[in-house]
C-alpha cells in the first residue's frame, strides 16, 4: 500500500514540475492581422499601431520644369515584445516603377534604418516573387549603441513590402516566424487592423523611472512619427512647436506623457503621435528599464 502511495505522490510531483516547466517557457501567443485594402496580412505579437509614412515617388508627372512627382501612397504597422521592434512598410508600386533596391536606398535608410550598417544583399524567390534579404545592426545618432537586425522586400504586381525586425536577427525563432509570416491574397485572413493600436499606456511609470545617465544602453526610437496638422490650424494659418515630456517604459510602451510648452492647438496631433512611437527600452544591469525622455513636434504650414 505505501508503494502505491508514494508512487502516486511522485506522478503528481512530476505532472506539477512539467506543468510548471510549460508555463514558464510557453511563448506568447502572435495573431495574424490583414489591412484588406493593401491585400496582405502578417503574424504579429500585438495589434500594431498604424502610421501614415507619407507618400514617396521621383517620376516627373507633366512637362519639365512643371512636372511634379508621382506621388504614391507607404503605410507603416509597427509593434513591439521582447526587446524587438516589428515593421511592415507597404509601398505602392504602380507598374514595378521602382526596383526594390530603391527602396532600400531611398526610403528606407532615410526613416527606418538611419545610421545602418548592412550587409550584402541574399536573392531569393517566393511564389514568383522577388525577395532581396538583409542583415544589418542600426545604430543610434551618437555612433555608441546599436542592435541586430534583419529586412526583407518582397515585390508584388503593383506593390512592395519591407519586413524589419530591429533588436535581434533573424536566427530568433520569433523574428524568423515574423519574416516568413507575410501572407499576400486578394482576400487575406486574420485579424483587421482597422485604425490600428497604441503604444500610449495609462500606467503611471514615474516611481520606475531610471535617470538616462546610468542606462548602460539608452532607449532608442526606431519611428518618431509626425503630427497630423490639423484642418482647424491650417484654417487659422497656425505655425509653431509642442515639447513634451514622457517615459519610455521598459514594458515598450509611452507613458507619462505632459505637454511642456508649445501652441495649444498642436497638443491633441503632438500626443497621439507620441502615442505612436515605437522604440527599444534603455537597459541597465542587463534588463529593460524606463527612462524619461523629451521629444519636440514642429508644426509648419504647406
Amino acid at each position: 500500500m505505501s508503494r502505491i502511495l508514494t508512487t502516486i505522490l511522485l506522478l503528481i510531483a512530476f505532472a506539477a514540475q512539467a506543468a510548471t516547466s510549460v508555463q514558464s517557457t510557453a511563448p506568447a501567443e502572435w495573431k495574424r492581422f490583414r489591412v484588406s485594402s493593401e491585400h496582405f496580412s502578417v503574424l504579429l505579437p500585438s495589434l500594431p499601431v498604424v502610421i501614415q509614412r507619407g507618400q514617396y515617388g521621383q517620376m516627373p508627372v507633366g512637362i519639365p520644369p512643371f512636372g511634379l512627382p508621382q506621388r504614391k501612397p507607404a503605410n507603416e504597422y509597427g509593434a513591439y515584445a521582447d526587446g524587438v521592434i516589428y515593421l511592415l512598410v507597404y509601398f505602392a508600386n504602380p507598374k514595378h516603377d521602382e526596383k526594390l533596391e530603391f527602396f532600400l536606398e531611398k526610403q528606407l535608410k532615410v526613416r527606418e534604418l538611419r545610421n545602418p550598417e548592412i550587409g550584402t544583399a541574399n536573392e531569393t524567390s517566393e511564389n514568383g516573387r522577388r525577395v532581396l534579404n538583409y542583415e544589418f545592426k542600426t545604430y543610434d545618432f551618437g555612433k555608441k549603441d546599436s542592435y541586430p537586425g534583419t529586412l526583407k522586400l518582397v515585390d508584388d504586381k503593383d506593390r512592395a513590402f519591407a519586413l524589419i525586425a530591429i533588436g535581434k536577427d533573424a536566427t530568433d525563432a520569433s523574428v524568423a516566424q515574423f519574416l516568413q509570416s507575410l501572407e499576400i491574397a486578394d482576400k487575406p485572413t486574420g485579424i483587421d487592423v482597422g485604425a490600428g493600436g497604441t503604444n500610449a499606456s495609462d500606467v503611471n511609470e514615474s516611481a520606475s523611472v531610471v535617470s538616462g545617465s546610468t542606462a548602460s544602453r539608452k532607449a532608442m526610437i526606431i519611428v518618431k512619427p509626425e503630427p497630423r496638422y490639423t484642418e482647424d490650424a491650417r484654417r487659422k494659418q497656425l505655425r509653431g512647436s509642442v515639447t513634451l515630456k514622457a517615459v519610455l517604459a521598459a514594458s515598450g510602451k509611452v507613458t507619462n506623457i505632459e505637454i511642456v510648452s508649445g501652441v495649444q492647438d498642436f497638443y491633441a496631433p503632438s500626443i497621439t503621435a507620441a502615442g505612436k512611437v515605437c522604440f527599444i527600452p534603455a537597459v541597465k544591469d542587463g534588463r529593460f528599464v524606463s527612462t524619461s525622455v523629451e521629444m519636440v513636434y514642429n508644426f509648419n504650414l504647406y
